[in-house]
């Protein structure tokens, strides 16, 4: 009984040894699976082409966006600039206008003192301090209003 285990034993393993050594040559790929590889390599190298493209489609519109996004924000810069600058421009010409004003004043409280202004002079005076105000009046409504948009 022994003997046949045995036996049996060396026979599987010569069948086990046979079955190994044949299959361990080269396997030869038929002319169709190499074409179709082919054609599967080529299908993948578009497909990551097309993937490629994308992305850098995307990073190119994101880049526009950017670009666009820092002209808005200069442009915003130079509004408010312009507006600061505007607003500066107003309050220097009511303060040179009231100064005008109060020099016109003087000049004819003296004039009046020593007698030398005529009642067509003094009228005239009036006219240019009237016309002065009414300057005054509108330059600090255009300032309140670029106030409101600051």
């Amino acid at each position: 009984m022994k003997m046949i285990r045995i036996i049996t034993l060396l026979a599987v393993g010569l069948f086990c040894q046979i079955t190994l050594a044949q299959e361990t040559s080269d396997p030869v790929t038929p002319l169709e699976n190499t074409e179709q590889m082919m054609e599967e390599k080529i299908r993948q190298e578009a497909k990551e082409a097309k993937e490629a493209m994308k992305r850098i489609e995307k990073a190119e519109r994101e880049a526009k966006k950017a670009e666009k996004a820092q002209k808005k924000a200069e442009k915003e810069l130079k509004k408010r600039e312009k507006l600061s600058s505007d607003i500066d421009s107003k309050r220097r010409s009511i303060a040179k206008d009231e100064k005008k004003i109060s020099k016109i004043q003087e000049k004819m409280i003296k004039d009046e003192k020593k007698g030398k202004l005529s009642p067509l002079a003094i009228e005239k005076l009036n006219q240019k301090i009237d016309k002065l105000k009414k300057g005054i009046e509108k330059d600090r409504e255009k300032l309140t209003k670029l106030e409101s948009k600051q």
